[in-house]
C-alpha cells in the first residue's frame, strides 16, 4: 500500500510539472517579453559605460597642446615660439606625440574598467583575468612611454634655448661687428671674428704711422745735409 501511494504521488509531481513546462512552451512571445519586463523592473540593471571616443580625442587633443605650449613656453620665449619655423613645426609634432599616448591611454583604461565590470557580473574565466593583466601591464608602459617623453621635450626646448641664443650673437656679428666707443679711446666689439677683425685693422694702422714717422725723419736728415 505505501508503495503504491509513493508511484501515485511522483507520478502527480511529475504530470504537475510537464503541465508547467508544456504552459510555458506554448505561452507566446508577447507574454515572455511581459515577464522580462517585470524582471527589469526588479532588478537593477548595470549601467554601461560607453565611451564617446570623438569627443575624447577633441579634449585630449586639447589636453596636449596645453601641455607641450607649456613646457615650450617655460624655456622659450612667445616670440621665439611663434616665429622661429623649426619651433613650430616641431611644437605641431609633439602635440600629435603627446595626444597619441594620451588617447592610448584613455581606451586602455577604458577597457580595464568594462572588464572590471564583467567580473563584477560572475565572469570569472581565467582568460579574462589574464587579459586584464595584459592591459594593465599595456597602460603601465603608456604612462612610462609618456614620461620618458616629457623629459625629451625638456631637453630639446632646454637645448634648443642655448643654441638659438648663440646663433643670434653670430647674427648679430655680421650686422654690427666693430664700433668706437663714446671716448673714443678704443673699439667694443662683438664675438671673435669681430674682435680679430679690429686688432688686424689696428695693427695695419699702426704700420702705417711708424712708416709715416721714419719718412719724416729721412727728409729731415736730407734737409740738414
Amino acid at each position: 500500500m505505501n508503495n503504491k501511494k509513493v508511484n501515485q504521488e511522483e507520478r502527480q509531481a511529475e504530470l504537475k510539472r510537464r503541465q508547467e513546462l508544456e504552459k510555458l512552451i506554448e505561452s507566446t512571445s508577447a507574454e515572455n517579453e511581459i515577464e522580462v519586463n517585470k524582471a527589469k523592473n526588479i532588478l537593477t540593471a548595470r549601467r554601461q559605460g560607453f565611451l564617446n571616443y570623438h569627443e575624447v580625442k577633441i579634449t585630449i587633443d586639447k589636453e596636449a597642446n596645453k601641455i607641450v605650449k607649456a613646457i615650450a613656453g617655460f624655456y622659450l620665449d612667445k616670440e621665439i615660439i611663434g616665429t622661429v619655423p623649426y619651433v613650430k613645426q616641431k611644437t605641431k609634432v609633439d602635440i600629435i606625440t603627446v595626444s597619441s599616448l594620451l588617447f592610448q591611454m584613455r581606451t586602455a583604461e577604458h577597457a580595464i574598467i568594462k572588464l572590471l565590470g564583467e567580473i563584477d557580473d560572475g565572469n570569472l574565466h581565467p582568460r579574462t583575468f589574464e587579459v586584464l593583466a595584459s592591459l594593465q601591464r599595456s597602460k603601465m608602459e603608456i604612462v612610462k612611454h609618456l614620461a620618458q617623453f616629457m623629459l625629451i621635450m625638456e631637453n630639446a626646448y632646454k637645448a634648443f634655448k642655448d643654441d638659438y641664443r648663440v646663433k643670434k650673437s653670430e647674427s648679430t656679428t655680421y650686422i654690427d661687428e666693430t664700433s668706437e666707443d663714446s671716448e673714443g679711446t678704443g673699439f667694443r666689439t662683438r664675438g671673435s671674428r669681430a674682435l680679430i677683425q679690429a686688432m688686424t685693422k689696428l695693427k695695419n694702422e699702426q704700420k702705417d704711422d711708424d712708416f709715416t714717422i721714419e719718412d719724416v725723419k729721412d727728409n729731415s736728415k736730407r734737409k740738414d745735409t
